[in-house]
């Protein structure tokens, strides 16, 4: 009879404990994924927000770049190239080394 109620108690605590360990856990991860959900609005909002800067130098680099004609070259002391030099180069397997030696 005593074994009973003792296995019977045993049993009331291993689920209270199996309760209350769920209860943390759950609690734990709803945290956690209000949390989660909260940090990515922040990132969409700051992304938004770089965005629309980005938007606005890419404006402002095309105004800029409209602005730039040969004339204003020359004004700035750029001349014309006669005939274009090309300066080969190794092929990359060529040039690689153990030593970084150059």
């Amino acid at each position: 009879m005593k074994n009973e109620i003792r296995d019977r108690r045993n049993i009331f605590w291993f689920l209270a404990a199996g309760t209350v360990v769920s209860a943390i856990l759950y609690v734990y991860l709803v945290g956690n994924t209000v949390y989660s959900v909260v940090s990515r609005q922040n990132t969409e909002k700051t992304l938004s927000v770089l965005q629309n800067d980005v938007e606005k130098l890419e404006v402002n680099y095309l105004e800029l770049k409209s602005r730039v004609t040969a004339d204003l070259a020359r004004a700035k002391g750029f001349t014309g190239i006669s005939t274009a030099t090309y300066i080969p180069r190794k092929a990359l397997g060529k040039g690689l080394t153990l030593n970084n030696e150059i």
